[in-house]
């Protein structure tokens, strides 16, 4: 029998078969030390997604549930992805409680309802915090408490936005008007960025774009010595190196 996908505890993968002899095999969690029975080993299990393009975008269950409950595209929308985002955690939620909900789970997830998470940030919500720090996974997943489903979910999102949902991001959003030289000196003397003006130019001299990022998800991203440097490489030739590099991130997701 196969090991469970995730400790029972903590939700880090693939945890450690102890012994296999049991009528219920007894697992190691290599995370948080936990021991624990595969509460499913009797259940069959799914079978694997595989090559189904939308496993891209959201977790195999999702998937499944997906497939059995809405006519489907292969490239989902902004809009079809959040609704069915939000109709999913609906499902597993109600799934605490409701006999059908819950079959429906258990016939669509890999892993068991009561293992699944309730209150996962919406999509909405992982796109923000996407956006909020130049799409970076790690840096948006600690925003939004940083646990494995939460992980799991970033990636999914962030591959959307990188492949299909690419236009919605502000890097293909329309090109904003240069700032003045004056501005960005400006820049590169204050010591914070506070008003709007400020917090405009520094988005036109960095991204060439009005909105953007946060800034504090930018300092956090690249930190104040490179957009110090960023801001200078702009005056010298009009260059954007930080938005190559978000650009080449999203590439390489």
């Amino acid at each position: 029998m196969d090991a469970p996908m995730s400790c029972v505890q903590c939700g880090h993968p693939h945890p450690v078969p102890i012994t296999r002899r049991p009528r219920r095999p007894r697992y190691s969690c290599r995370s948080c030390g936990a021991v624990f029975r595969d509460a499913i080993v009797d259940r069959e299990r799914p079978a694997p997604i595989g090559r189904d393009p939308l496993s891209a975008f959201m977790p195999e269950r999702m998937v499944r549930w997906v497939r059995e409950h809405d006519p489907v595209t292969d490239a989902p929308d902004r809009v079809t992805l959040a609704r069915w985002y939000k109709d999913f955690d609906a499902l597993v939620a109600a799934a605490r409680s409701s006999p059908e909900a819950r079959a429906t789970v258990e016939r669509v997830s890999e892993l068991p309802v009561d293992r699944l998470p309730v209150g996962v940030p919406a999509f909405s919500k992982v796109c923000g915090a996407l956006r909020a720090t130049c799409y970076d996974a790690e840096l948006a997943a600690a925003r939004l408490g940083g646990a494995d489903f939460i992980l799991e979910r970033v990636g999914h999102v962030r591959h959307w936005l990188a492949t299909v949902g690419r236009s919605t991001t502000w890097l293909e959003a329309r090109p904003a008007p240069p700032p003045a030289r004056a501005e960005v000196e400006a820049l590169l003397a204050a010591r914070d960025w506070y008003t709007t003006e400020q917090v405009r130019a520094l988005f036109r001299a960095l991204f060439g774009v009005d909105k953007g990022p946060s800034v504090a998800g930018v300092l956090e991203r690249f930190g104040d010595e490179r957009v110090r440097q960023a801001l200078l490489a702009y005056l010298e030739s009009g260059a954007r190196p930080l938005r190559e590099a978000v650009a080449a991130g999203l590439d390489a997701g």
